[in-house]
């Protein structure tokens, strides 16, 4: 029962989700259809969920972290460390999943130093932002536009590569305005990683990309997934978040239904037939106010300009806190509620979504 009850606790947006799905319904007079979900991106999300909370459960990640961390000697390098860990683990593990990894080690380790908080912890959660943009699994809405438009692998990171070089770069540049001042010797737990574990985490890995990337049919993987990690430590299953699939399924029928009513395929059609500049400027806008994954629903269906819309939900997840789900669970995991480090948050975020779209453009042209 207390797990149950702190489902629904926890899940407020979830509930916001399923509350705009039927204010939306009435709204347009309409039912939501099922044909509205891309249960592609569903099965990808589902299957990296189940890797993810099985490397989590096995100490992978804090292993990692750890080993990682145990190379800084400065603030400015312990945030360095983190920023280019959360870049690394968002290409592979979605940014959502290195935010709750990272944001927790980090907020151990400033308990122990007293370092800056605001600049590091708004840089890793955009260095997630952005270097989950690299891979076709980083985040919901590159695994949607993969799905959707049948990219190949060449192909994606052909976009891709130049805005994750980019965004590295102007990361790498922000983490110098952290002070060199020496750290103290930093306690670190041991984590014992067994073969055996480490085996079926290669396994699983190889599964869930195979299956994301096409290699095989991705109805086999998750099935695959599924059953190894049931047999392997069944109680990882019950431990992922339902909750983020549900809100994204959510999302698709919230926008399914947008999209089939008239004045609102008119008036994006009217701006997406504009040109590549608006198609782009569209996606950031969209993503600041409804976030970058249903932005990326409902431009998708009325755009075939792939670049576009890539680079302007991508970039789009910058900015404010519901821009991308990545930026409200660092807020979350931060537990922050002063309006100082908010702000500072917001300032960060608006500052690289600035620089970051304007130098976009020029890839763009």
């Amino acid at each position: 029962m207390s797990t149950i009850t702190k489902f629904f606790r926890d899940q407020k947006i979830l509930w916001l989700t399923m509350l705009i799905l039927i204010c939306t319904s009435i709204a347009c007079h309409a039912l939501p259809k099922t044909a509205d979900i891309n249960w592609e991106t569903i099965f990808s999300l589902f299957s990296l969920m189940l890797v993810t909370q099985y490397l989590i459960k096995i100490n992978v990640l804090d292993y990692l972290s750890q080993k990682i961390i145990d190379l800084a000697n400065t603030h400015r390098q312990v945030t360095q460390l983190l920023v280019l860990l959360a870049s690394f683990l968002a290409m592979f593990l979605t940014n959502d999943v290195a935010i709750l990894s990272l944001v927790p080690l980090f907020l151990a380790i400033h308990r122990q130093i007293r370092g800056p908080f605001i600049l590091p912890l708004s840089l890793i959660t955009i260095s997630a932002n952005l270097g989950s943009a690299l891979t076709p699994f980083g985040n919901p809405q590159n695994l949607y536009l993969y799905n959707h438009y049948h990219l190949t692998l060449s192909n994606f990171f052909k976009l891709s590569l130049p805005l994750a070089l980019i965004s590295l770069l102007l990361l790498v540049v922000a983490t110098m305005t952290i002070p060199k001042t020496s750290l103290p010797k930093l306690a670190q737990t041991k984590h014992a990683l067994q073969p055996i574990q480490l085996t079926a985490a290669i396994i699983l890995l190889a599964l869930a990309f195979a299956g994301v990337l096409h290699f095989i049919q991705l109805t086999i993987s998750t099935i695959a997934i599924f059953v190894i990690i049931f047999l392997v430590d069944r109680s990882t299953i019950g431990q992922i978040d339902y909750g983020t699939l549900l809100t994204f399924i959510g999302f698709f029928l919230i926008v399914g239904i947008l999209g089939r009513q008239v004045i609102i395929i008119k008036l994006i059609t009217h701006f997406l037939h504009q040109g590549t500049q608006i198609t782009y400027w569209t996606g950031i806008m969209l993503s600041q106010v409804i976030s970058n994954v249903p932005a990326t629903l409902l431009i998708a269906n009325f755009s075939t300009n792939i670049a576009a819309i890539f680079f302007g939900v991508n970039v789009g997840g910058l900015g404010t806190p519901i821009a991308s789900f990545a930026n409200l669970l660092a807020l979350k995991q931060a537990q922050v509620h002063d309006w100082e480090t908010v702000t500072g948050f917001l300032f960060i975020n608006f500052s690289f979504l600035i620089v970051l779209a304007l130098l976009t453009l020029i890839i763009l042209k």
